[in-house]
């Protein structure tokens, strides 16, 4: 791990520290049972440490976006920032909740940012679709995920506009129709079409 990255880890690793004592700190203000909240905060400290290390592996950091890369590093004090919004929010106007919304927004653009960069993607087994069968098959990693792309970027605009109707049994199937199914059915339409031309 370079000096950049270990400078990463660390930024990120406190950002999740103070986010998580914030917290901590606002669920005590509202009377809220932090306690529970404890186990998940150190589970999110340490998926930070992991996401760090993970994404600093060569082929990772080389084939991965950038973009993607980026943000895998930043994940966690991101989550930790637009999860602490509401919660401030909440403290200040009891009387409405906006939590929910605002966590499928959040989610909605998380999906909207990774599908754009799907595209820049080089082969890799960290970052992307990990279909195995496209790991030796450059023209159909591409294939699937600029497909991968465009289904992404719908299933942010589901995410996002989710709050609005509210119908669980639409959205869900759909985002994980887009999300994998569609990619997935796609990939292996791929790998058997090259295997019946070889």
């Amino acid at each position: 791990m370079n000096q950049k990255n270990k400078r990463t880890l660390i930024i990120s690793t406190i950002a999740c520290i103070i986010l998580s004592f914030t917290t901590l700190i606002i669920s005590k203000l509202k009377n809220s049972n932090a306690d529970m909240y404890i186990l998940l905060y150190v589970i999110a400290i340490l998926l930070n440490i992991v996401l760090n290390f993970g994404l600093s592996i060569k082929v990772a950091s080389t084939n991965g976006a950038k973009s993607l890369i980026f943000l895998g590093k930043w994940i966690m004090p991101i989550t930790g920032v637009v999860y602490l919004i509401p919660q401030f929010y909440s403290l200040l106007f009891p009387e409405q909740d906006i939590t929910e919304a605002f966590i499928y927004v959040f989610v909605g653009i998380m999906f909207i940012i990774s599908g754009n960069y799907f595209p820049k993607n080089h082969i890799n087994p960290y970052v992307g679709l990990k279909f195995p069968w496209l790991f030796n098959d450059e023209e159909s990693w591409y294939k699937t995920h600029k497909l991968g792309s465009y289904t992404w970027l719908l299933s942010g605009l589901v995410f996002i506009l989710h709050p609005l109707h509210k119908f669980y049994f639409v959205t869900v199937p759909l985002i994980i129709l887009l999300v994998g199914v569609v990619p997935l059915a796609y990939s292996l339409f791929l790998y058997f079409r090259r295997k019946k031309n070889t």
